[in-house]
């Protein structure tokens, strides 16, 4: 049995919204590859193969 003074006690209903798809975050999208201090995408699948050579030079990039 409940003590009266909980009893009386109601607490607001809890409202809860959907939240849509988390945005991608841009601090992880890249990283500075600690061989030739180049700047890897991770987006980019060459780059990354590339820096993953041991004593690698830095990738020559296209424009």
């Amino acid at each position: 049995m409940l003590d009266p003074a909980v009893k009386g006690y109601s607490r607001p209903p809890v409202i809860a919204a959907r939240r849509g798809p988390p945005a991608l975050r841009q601090c992880c999208d890249s990283y500075v590859c600690p061989v030739c201090a180049q700047v890897v995408e991770l987006t980019d699948y060459r780059q990354v193969l590339w820096h993953q050579q041991p004593g690698h030079q830095p990738m020559d990039v296209e424009d």
